[in-house]
């Protein structure tokens, strides 16, 4: 009987099979595998890049058209315009490894590079550009619930963030789509969650309060707003990722959000301002970069 070598689209082990075999079980992951999906001579390296469509890099997601409602068909759309390259990018990344990743990832990033180039340079388009890639592109491959496409997004955005001084984040659609539930007050909740307060506790109404009555009307109030919506859903997600949730989010309580919280007590809320922008760029620089 003769045998094949192919990676087990699932785990990425390699496996010997038998070349007639129709169905195996992967003897690492346990997860069953349809070998005539699988990869195999014929898989062509880059082929997934050239089934990208054009939705890939011109589909932009404003972040006022960024709610419950209009968030989920915008990523089913795109997700749907995506789905034969990615499923493509599997096979690849299952018979050629990191260098399908290399090649794949290198691909979206100078396909967004490119498009940044073609747009007008404003900080409302780049910001586009970016929510678009953490609300659409990551969370359609990360739908791909594979550890292929938990490594593919990983890879793009060590690379992405690595390039670019504003970093991005990895969520998933239901990450992201939760957020809309709770407000959109990630940080806030996500310590007042800790710390066993309700959704409806002083601290929330405070600064719900304070983003609504003062920032929101400030100047740069609706970017600086705008920003910590992009980045706050991941620096949740990656600290509560990281089995150090309760330390942090009580550290975040005591050195931030006390601070904040008594500064609009006494009426100055451009102190508060300040003081919440000091605590997005710690959080970033620790939990992103």
């Amino acid at each position: 009987m003769s045998y094949r070598s192919l990676r087990c689209p699932h785990c990425g082990r390699e496996l010997q099979v038998p070349e007639d075999a129709e169905k195996i079980v992967c003897m690492f992951c346990a997860q069953p595998i349809e070998l005539n999906l699988a990869p195999g001579p014929s898989v062509r390296l880059g082929e997934a890049v050239r089934l990208l469509p054009p939705e890939t890099f011109s589909t932009v997601i404003r972040f006022d058209g960024l709610n419950a409602k209009n968030y989920p068909g915008k990523f089913e759309s795109y997700r749907d315009a995506l789905g034969p390259a990615l499923q493509a990018y599997l096979k690849e990344e299952a018979a050629y490894g990191e260098e399908a990743a290399e090649f794949f990832s290198d691909a979206l990033i100078d396909g967004f590079e490119q498009k940044g180039k073609t747009i007008r340079q404003t900080a409302a388009n780049a910001f586009d550009l970016r929510i678009s890639i953490t609300s659409l592109t990551i969370p359609a491959i990360l739908d791909l619930n594979t550890p292929a496409a938990d490594r593919l997004a990983d890879l793009f955005l060590k690379k992405w963030n690595s390039a670019h001084k504003k970093p991005l984040g990895k969520a998933t659609f239901s990450t992201i789509q939760s957020g809309f539930r709770s407000k959109l007050c990630f940080i806030t909740t996500a310590v007042c969650t800790e710390l066993g307060k309700g959704d409806d506790c002083e601290e929330l109404q405070i600064l719900r309060r304070f983003r609504d009555e003062y920032l929101l009307k400030s100047p740069g109030g609706t970017a600086k707003i705008s920003e910590y919506y992009l980045l706050a859903p991941f620096i949740v997600g990656a600290v509560e990722a990281s089995g150090r949730s309760k330390p942090e989010w009580n550290r975040v309580y005591r050195k931030h959000l006390l601070p904040c919280l008594s500064a609009l007590k006494k009426d100055r809320p451009r102190q508060c301002e300040q003081l919440y922008e000091n605590m997005m760029s710690e959080l970033e620089t620790k939990w992103l970069k």
